[in-house]
């Protein structure tokens, strides 16, 4: 990798890790310098502004995970799979920060028309690699013709932001790993009733 471009890509990595340690709020060019051992004058040297920047770093964190998501999971077939995959990814998404710097950049693109539009961009192509999973998770069952798949996508992109901040906020600490634990625990009978679904003479 180019100098220049590898320096562009730790402001970024600094960026991502700033949001998620730091907040939108206090995410300044010092502070992003400061967690990525680099001079504030680095940031101005790749972006126009701090606004650039937080464009630029939600579409390459959006990016990076994406690639991660779809390397693991091209090819699975089974709720049992998926749901251990995706698990895994997300206890790596949380580790490096990854949910909570989306979450701030979600939320600061209410007052930032830029940023609002690259978040809508990228929701819309999880949303579609979403919608593929559920469909390939569906084929070859009469459930592909009955299930909405892009509500569905829709909605399971809205719980995997959302899910974090509900466990910061409930009482109970009802947080992903239950979730994941309930799913996990409903997915072998999903696979089941997938595979009776599909057997050629149609019995339940």
């Amino acid at each position: 990798m180019p100098p220049r471009a590898d320096t562009r890509t730790r402001v970024l990595h600094a960026a991502a890790r700033t949001l998620a340690d730091e907040g939108y709020g206090r995410c300044t060019a010092r502070a992003v310098a400061k967690t990525g051992g680099f001079a504030p004058g680095v940031i101005y040297y790749h972006f126009t502004d701090m606004d650039d920047l937080f464009v630029a770093t939600s579409q390459f964190t959006s990016e990076a995970r994406l690639a991660r998501y779809r390397a693991e999971l091209d090819g699975v077939t089974t709720a049992t799979d998926t749901l251990a995959r995706l698990r895994r990814l997300y206890d790596e998404d949380g580790a490096a920060g990854h949910i909570a710097a989306v979450q701030e950049l979600v939320a600061a693109a209410n007052a930032n028309a830029r940023l609002a539009e690259q978040v809508k961009v990228q929701t819309a192509v999880w949303q579609d690699f979403a919608a593929g999973v559920i469909e390939r998770l569906l084929a070859g069952t009469p459930l592909a013709e009955l299930i909405p798949v892009r509500e569905v996508a829709t909605a399971a992109v809205a719980l995997y932001l959302g899910m974090e901040m509900l466990s910061h906020l409930d009482a109970h600490r009802l947080g992903p790993d239950a979730l994941f634990d309930a799913a996990e625990r409903f997915a072998p009978l999903v696979d089941a009733w997938r595979l009776s679904l599909a057997e050629p003479d149609g019995s339940a």
